[in-house]
């Protein structure tokens, strides 16, 4: 498995800072410069910087960084990677009069041009999606990969959309966004999800897939936003890929799509492994809870999809994604029914965990208890915020 785990870093009032500050004090401590690298053309601009078992990269707001640990056999490797990494990048950070945040978005600046990283492909990110696409400048995630077997794909793949709505009510820490309280628990899943204009490319899925045939036309039936021209350059299709390649099938050009493609859950064809991604980063003393609950289900996977059918039966993917969008707007504050379901996953990641044999399961600790306060982070955020404001907001979640 392995971990991306991004940080909204920030400056000593709460506002967006500038990751490419941090990059000249890492390589004075020995890290090696990541350069942005388009197919084709010469190395660009510095992105991040590569330290033993770890990297520390630009997202795509200059203001959010990824620590980037894997692949390991367990979350504790995970855990001692990440630690390492952070031991360098947090002073560095210091140094340069930053702080990163265990938290999802930012909580004071607000989506725009300015906070958009260095990184040749976004500006054509922006050109075929529009300024919409900005808001993904001010989120931070938490993404864990899971390896997975050619007949595990779908499994995974389905039971993870289906619960990402249990995830995203366990997990959401964005709540405090622009400046004030928002309307959404998780304000990075509510802001993203209409990002690209297409709906269901980014978060929500609209249905189960039968087997991996079905999953890639329903991929290459996204508009094809851009791709490498071979000359250091992009070219931009604007049409479903399906008619871009036509009958000649092309890997390359569909892999190069497929990761401009944003489900809850998503093959990554390249590394072996399921990425789940709906999770928000979480508060600094809670920081692997997201990591294990997805790494728990995913080794469920099977009696994960059993228990959504027995609980909303056999078509019952409009159950599911009405689950998810009470879970963005509600976070663990919802229905009594809504919070069974919210306990029977819980318990289901558990097991999974415990049946590993690595004692990972105790990681779950900060997830129980929050659904035994029927409060999660996005609570205590606008509580934080409501009583001093998103600086106090930044004041309680900064790392180190």
């Amino acid at each position: 498995m392995g971990r991306e785990a991004e940080f909204p870093l920030v400056s000593v009032d709460g506002r967006a800072g500038d990751a490419s500050r941090l990059w000249p004090l890492l390589m004075e401590e020995g890290c090696q410069p990541i350069r942005d690298q388009v197919p084709g053309g010469p190395p660009g601009a510095v992105i991040g910087v590569r330290g033993p078992g770890w990297q520390c990269l630009v997202e795509v707001g200059r203001c959010t960084v990824e620590v980037v640990v894997g692949p390991r056999p367990s979350l504790h490797d995970l855990q001692r990677d990440a630690d390492r990494a952070l031991s360098m990048v947090l002073p560095a950070a210091r140094r340069a009069g930053y702080r990163l945040l265990g938290y999802g978005i930012q909580p004071r600046t607000r989506p725009g041009p300015s906070v958009l990283a260095p990184k040749r492909r976004y500006a054509v990110m922006r050109r075929a999606t529009g300024d919409r696409w900005l808001r993904w400048g001010v989120t931070a995630s938490d993404q864990i990969h899971v390896a997975v077997s050619r007949d595990e794909v779908i499994p995974v793949l389905n039971a993870l959309n289906g619960l990402s709505g249990a995830v995203i009510a366990l997990t959401a820490n964005s709540s405090v966004y622009g400046g004030r309280p928002g309307r959404y628990a998780s304000g990075r899943e509510g802001l993203m999800e209409d990002a690209t204009g297409e709906a269901y490319r980014h978060g929500a899925l609209p249905r189960s897939f039968a087997d991996m045939e079905d999953w890639v036309r329903f991929v290459l039936g996204f508009r094809c936003l851009f791709l490498p021209d071979g000359r250091g350059g992009f070219r931009e299709p604007g049409r479903p890929m399906v008619d871009v390649i036509g009958g000649r099938p092309d890997l390359e050009a569909f892999l190069f799509h497929d990761h401009y493609v944003w489900p809850s859950a998503r093959p990554r064809a390249r590394l072996g492994t399921m990425e789940i991604r709906p999770a928000c980063q979480q508060p600094p003393h809670e920081s692997w809870a997201a990591a294990a609950l997805a790494a728990g289900l995913a080794e469920e996977h099977r009696q994960a999809w059993v228990l959504v059918e027995d609980r909303f039966g056999p078509s019952g993917w409009d159950a599911l994604l009405a689950v998810r969008r009470r879970a963005v707007r509600s976070g663990i504050r919802l229905g009594e029914e809504d919070r069974r379901f919210l306990g029977e996953v819980v318990g289901l990641a558990e097991r999974g965990l415990a049946a590993r044999g690595l004692g990972e399961e105790h990681l779950l600790d900060p997830v129980q208890a929050r659904l035994e306060r029927g409060e999660g982070p996005a609570d205590v955020a606008r509580r934080t915020a409501a009583r001093g404001g998103p600086l106090a907001l930044a004041d309680a979640l900064a790392l180190g």
